[in-house]
This record gives structure tokens, sequence and C-alpha cells, in this order.
């Protein structure tokens, strides 16, 4: 019996090791299972990219910008030396949810340079707001939105030597791609405007290029909204991320606006303006550059 026990013992301890080792496999950092590759593709993340076409030459690419804006991960340029895809400094503005210590510089991402000018936005979503605030038909031309960018935020975030320096600029009411048969308006004069679907489109890279954080101030402005937000799963993933407004009309006509998701894709059938569907603003614009 003593020989059988010593020829057994071996082979028990051999099984043991091996299923020690099963339970260490790698899988989900937070449950410890493993992630099958059909798992992985209903990530709502791994899809919004999937979606997207590579990068292709003249579009701008930029560092993740879902990390905190206390730890920047870019250089800071000047207008004059700016090429597509650096950040400048331009204007001032609220931004740390703290009035009592002033405005904060504004940070601009650089879309496109031509001979003396810059296409800008900006790096964060400066507000959460509706894009209009009253039920009637309305186009980028009547909303509220364009009206609050071309008279409050130029008062707010710009002096006159600044503004000064901002150029008028014919907006295109282009129709929505998906949508054609979606009202779009008239084309408008305007210094500050949000962008389209086909600039959003052609302007970025791809999806991780038009991904947003807010700024706590904007955040500040409904705090429920993002709370609501990040308690989901895969919002997680991104604690900083945010969705941001187009001027483009959406699926149903006069009443659906589109936007860019906090995964950096771009959702052409939109989001009802009213109340309650509040996005981030980022504001763009051109600026002579000397």
């Amino acid at each position: 019996m003593k020989i059988i026990a010593k020829l057994i013992a071996p082979v028990l301890a051999a099984v043991l090791a091996v299923s020690l080792c099963a339970c260490a496999l790698p899988g989900d950092p937070d449950t410890g299972q493993s992630t099958s590759d059909s798992e992985k593709t209903n990530d709502p993340e791994t899809r919004a990219n999937n979606t997207t076409a590579s990068a292709t030459q003249g579009k701008t690419d930029v560092p993740d910008p879902t990390q905190s804006p206390d730890d920047p991960p870019y250089a800071v340029t000047t207008p004059d030396n700016a090429k597509a895809g650096d950040v400048v400094v331009f204007g001032a503005y609220e931004q740390d949810g703290n009035a009592a210590n002033g405005k904060e510089p504004l940070e601009w991402l650089v879309l496109t340079v031509n001979s003396d000018s810059l296409l800008l936005i900006t790096l964060y979503g400066i507000e959460h707001m509706q894009f209009h605030s009253s039920l009637e038909k309305v186009t980028w031309e009547t909303s509220a939105l364009r009206n609050w960018l071309n008279n409050d935020f130029i008062r707010a975030a710009f002096s006159d030597a600044e503004s000064a320096s901002i150029k008028k600029t014919t907006v295109i009411a282009e129709k929505n791609p998906e949508y054609p048969n979606s009202p779009v308006g008239n084309d408008t004069e305007d210094k500050v405007f949000v962008l389209s679907v086909q600039e959003a489109e052609s302007l970025f890279a791809d999806n991780n290029a038009r991904k947003c954080s807010p700024t706590a101030a904007a955040v500040a402005a409904d705090p429920a909204a993002f709370s609501r937000m990040s308690s989901k799963p895969w919002y997680a993933k991104h604690p900083f991320g945010c969705s941001w407004w187009l001027r483009s009309p959406g699926m149903y006509k006069d009443l659906y606006v589109s936007y860019v998701g906090k995964y950096g894709n771009i959702t052409g059938g939109g989001q009802v303006y009213l109340s309650g569907t509040d996005l981030c603003v980022r504001p763009a614009m051109w600026i002579i550059a000397n």
C-alpha cells in the first residue's frame, strides 16, 4: 500500500498544479473572466472604431484627450507657428468650475491651416447645453446655440483685439448625407460655429481623434447628466468623455440634430434638441494666424 501511495502522490500533485494554472489564466481585469473575440466585438467602443475608415492624409490626429485636463498629453504652440494637430491658446473662459479664481486660458485644436488663417475647435467641451430651447422648427440658422456662440460666448471669451482676429465665415448649410430630405436652412455669416457632419468626418483622422472631454465647469452645469452616464459600465473606460453637438439636421427633420458620441462616432440620426438632451459644445472658428 505504501508503494501505491508513493506512486499516486506525484500524479495528484500534477493534477493540482494544472488546476491552479487554469484559475490564473488572463481575462477581464475587473471580473477575472476571459474575454472571447465575439465579446470584444460587442464592446461599444470597438464597434464604433471599426465603423471608421483608417486615417487619411490631411485629417487631424491628436493625442487621446480622455485624460484629465490637469495633465494634458500635448504641447502648446503659438498661432503663427501652428500646424494641423497642434494646440494653441486663444482667449479665456471659465473652465475649472471656480469663478473666484478667474477664467482659464482656452485651448484650441488646430484642424487645418491656410495661407493666413487657422481653423480651430476647442480641445474640450466647454459647455453642456441645448441646441435650441423651444418646441419649434429649427436649423442652425435659427438655433439658440448659434445665437449664444456669436454673442454671449464671444463677449465672455475674447478681448476686443482677439475678437477682431476672428474671421467672419460663410457657414454652409450642408445637407445631412444620411438624411438629405431634412431641412438645413440657409447659409449664415458667423464668427463662431459648430461643425457639420461632413466637417467632423473630413477634419479628423478617426473616432479616437474626435473624442472629447468636458471641462469641470461643463460637468457642473448638469452634474446629474454626467452621473447617469458614469454609472454605465462601458462609460467607466472613459470617465472624462462627452458627446458634442454638430449643426447638421438629424433624421426627424426639424426636431433632431446630429452629434459626435462619447466614443468619437458621428451620429447622423441625431438627438432631439429639447430639454433633457443637452450635449457638450465645442466652438469652432477661423482666426488670422499672424
